[in-house]
């Protein structure tokens, strides 16, 4: 036998998928580092690989920010689906589209190559001072400065990437909570016919409306209690998202 499995619908399946997405372009980026080396008395062919290693790994950095970005947009609009078809799940998902919603000005910013030209490095000092990496007062990077792209680097020059990464992890624990969406997949018996489980498990009948996608469970007080608690937390990180953006 086949064991059943609730009913999700799969426009939930294509919100975490972009949630998951952006998480790992997110922790990649964050793995990125940067050495300076301005190349000064060097010869030609010295300062060229010096200038080449720094772009790499920018454009590198560059890549993986515009996968993040383009990934949680992506979200947002399965995100309003969602919210439009579960009640439940109105109020968590529009938090996360009002707390990402300031990406949304990124997308032409990704498009004015004048402002992310790396090619000959005028666009280095620029991308590295919008990133938060280098202050509005300082000259540039100095010799041998390591740039490390963490919590506080602004993705798109607009909000924290810690605290972005926190946002869409909450949001992908919520959709867990709510959808039960990594359990194990239907097992098949290994019963031969006739035979009966001699031991079998039992649980919670669990239904599922095929019109809504709702799923309704002999016991959900404590899904209930856990929901709470990461719409609060969600709530918290939507707070520091705000305070980011002023």
């Amino acid at each position: 036998m086949t064991v059943p499995m609730p009913y999700i619908p799969p426009n939930v399946y294509l919100l975490a998928d972009n949630l998951d997405a952006a998480l790992a372009a997110g922790e990649d980026l964050m793995k990125a580092e940067l050495v300076w080396e301005t190349g000064a008395g060097r010869d030609g062919a010295d300062l060229a690989r010096a200038r080449a290693a720094q772009r790499s790994v920018l454009e590198n950095v560059r890549s993986l920010e515009q996968i993040l970005v383009a990934r949680v947009l992506k979200s947002r609009e399965r995100s309003e689906e969602i919210a439009k078809r579960d009640p439940r799940f109105a109020t968590v998902a529009r938090l996360y589209n009002a707390g990402t919603a300031i990406l949304i000005e990124a997308v032409a910013d990704f498009g004015n190559l004048a402002t992310a030209d790396f090619e000959t490095g005028g666009g280095v000092v620029p991308f590295l001072r919008t990133r938060g990496l280098l202050t509005d007062d300082s000259p540039g990077p100095t010799e041998g400065e390591t740039f490390k792209f963490r919590d506080d680097f602004l993705v798109a020059g607009r909000i924290r990437l810690g605290t972005l990464l926190d946002l869409i992890a909450m949001y992908l624990d919520t959709l867990e909570i709510y959808y039960a969406l990594f359990d194990d997949a239907p097992v098949e018996s290994d019963l031969l016919p006739g035979e009966t489980d001699p031991d079998p498990v039992t649980s919670a009948p669990v239904r599922a409306d095929v019109n809504t996608g709702e799923l309704e469970s002999g016991d959900d007080s404590t899904d209930s209690e856990d929901v709470e608690a990461l719409r609060k937390a969600l709530l918290e990180v939507r707070s520091a998202v705000a305070l980011d953006q002023r």
